[in-house]
């Protein structure tokens, strides 16, 4: 079965990075991320650079919305100039939302690998960003509220990332394989809780979807990934067509839902099993007792229902998030696990599904 990684990696430099994702999942490398590099290169600065270059966010290290500030409305004008230019057609325009220099490093260094090494096993190629409500309620103005409640600031930022998602995949689609691009979005849990009544699924699914056309647009398959439970029809009802989550600890989540993953599988999604889990229990499991674990939860799925045939050939594997918070000796062995299930369920000649 196919593997990849979700991202990140504790590494401060790209070349350990980029050996250890070679060697463990080979079919569907990834870049990696390294946010122990600084705050351009975190989870929520790395894709603001058009928003902080045009003024619309103050900086990478305590990113806010700078609505109190006099130019306020010049700066949106000049962002949404960028904007309409790179709609247009402006690859000048497009390359304003790539990554910084520093945020960019470990996804230079792997287009640089390629151009130099080639594909060599690959049959794909994955990317990643991060998801507008994680960013939305993580980023603030200064009264600390978040701007994913501000129409207004929830449209630049997910314009912004809408764009940022096109100029990758088009980078990426230089090599001339398939890609896959994922939004990681984890705070779509917030969804349906308590804490967060006013989140509206329309609105949710609004904002994935505009970042998935910009994918497709590019020649990319939109994914999602998110580290916990959640209510998976809100995915199914998008566009998105590859969904990631944590199957290690919230395979209940999904059990439940064994009829619209029916209706999604049959559609043509995939879904992506974060099965080796991402913190130190990792070293009290093996491929074995994974495949197992991973086996039980497919064979309840069959047993609701779900078509054996679809749901085999349309997963892959991944860790159950990223591992730049790690350890690295525990984030190699995360890796290591992943590619040795890859194999042992390869051995078992499970379909391999082709996107």
């Amino acid at each position: 079965m196919m593997a990849t990684g979700v991202g990140s990696l504790p590494y401060t430099g790209a070349d350990q990075a980029l050996k250890l994702i070679w060697d463990s999942v080979p079919e569907a490398p990834h870049w990696p991320q390294l946010p122990r590099q600084g705050a351009e290169s975190s989870f929520i600065g790395q894709y603001l650079k058009a928003l902080i270059e045009t003024g619309i966010i103050g900086d990478y290290e305590q990113p806010r919305f700078q609505v109190e500030e006099a130019d306020w409305t010049e700066r949106m004008a000049e962002f949404y100039q960028l904007y309409l230019e790179a709609e247009e057609g402006s690859r000048a325009a497009l390359d304003r939302f790539a990554f910084g220099a520093q945020g960019g490093e470990g996804f230079e260094a792997f287009c640089s690998d390629l151009a130099k090494h080639g594909t060599r096993e690959a049959v794909l190629l994955k990317g990643q960003l991060s998801g507008p409500l994680t960013l939305g309620l993580q980023i603030t103005d200064k009264n600390r509220r978040s701007s994913y409640y501000d129409e207004t600031q929830r449209e630049m930022l997910v314009k912004a990332l809408a764009l940022h998602a096109e100029w990758q995949t088009r980078r990426l689609r230089e090599f001339g394989l398939p890609v896959l691009m994922t939004i990681d979005d984890p705070g779509l849990y917030a969804f349906g809780a308590s804490t967060h009544v006013t989140l509206e699924r329309d609105t949710i699914i609004a904002d994935l979807n505009s970042i998935a056309a910009k994918i497709q647009a590019a020649g990319g398959i939109p994914a999602i990934h998110v580290c916990a439970g959640m209510d998976w029809t809100l995915i199914f009802d998008s566009n998105i067509q590859v969904l990631n989550f944590d199957a290690y600890e919230y395979m209940t989540s999904m059990l439940v839902l064994a009829e619209p993953l029916k209706r999604y599988l049959e559609r043509g999604g995939v879904v992506s099993w974060g099965i080796v889990p991402t913190q130190e229990k990792v070293w009290q499991e093996s491929a074995d007792s994974l495949r197992q674990r991973l086996e039980d939860g497919l064979a309840q799925l069959i047993h609701k229902g779900v078509d054996a045939t679809l749901l085999r050939r349309q997963s892959m594997l991944t860790p159950s998030c990223g591992t730049g918070t790690l350890k690295q000796e525990t984030a190699e062995r995360v890796y290591q696990v992943l590619g040795e299930l890859s194999e042992v369920l390869r051995e078992k000649g499970l379909p391999v599904f082709s996107l």
